[in-house]
């Protein structure tokens, strides 16, 4: 169970999560050990992990799709295991309403987008159906 002082220290890691404990420390009026500390248990317990997040189109991807699935029910995990080993699926949810499971996915044209949607997804089992949302404009991203 995270504490206040783990969703301070979680928010200020979201906003920059290269600053030093020694950072983190003097914003949060603590000392570096203990920001270290409870970072390592945030880390260990997986409430936390620090990655690096590219911007999609500065890495050659500036087409940001969500594509919502609706899928056979007894093949929700076959069809979680394909697509999430997939690169360019960035996130993968399973959901309740009208779709089964919806992705977020980045593609470098709408010619890729075209390919996944006509040549890959006949091949994925389970899938039922599908509709794409093609991302015109992005406001705030993680």
């Amino acid at each position: 169970m995270i504490d206040q002082f783990d969703r301070e220290l979680i928010s200020l890691l979201e906003q920059d999560a290269r600053q030093t404990s020694e950072q983190l420390a003097d914003k949060l009026s603590v000392s570096s050990s203990t920001v270290r500390r409870r970072m390592s248990e945030l880390i260990k317990n997986r409430v936390v992990r620090i990655v690096a997040i590219p911007q999609p189109k500065q890495i050659g991807r500036p087409l940001v799709a969500i594509v919502a699935f609706q899928l056979l029910h007894d093949k929700v995990n076959l069809f979680l295991k394909t697509l999430s080993s997939r690169d360019d699926v960035k996130c993968l949810y399973v959901t309740s309403g009208r779709f089964d499971a919806i992705a977020l996915m980045w593609f470098s044209s709408t010619e890729q987008l075209y390919d996944f949607m006509e040549k890959e997804i006949p091949k994925i089992k389970g899938i039922k159906g599908t509709e794409t949302f093609v991302c015109l404009h992005t406001e705030k991203s993680f």
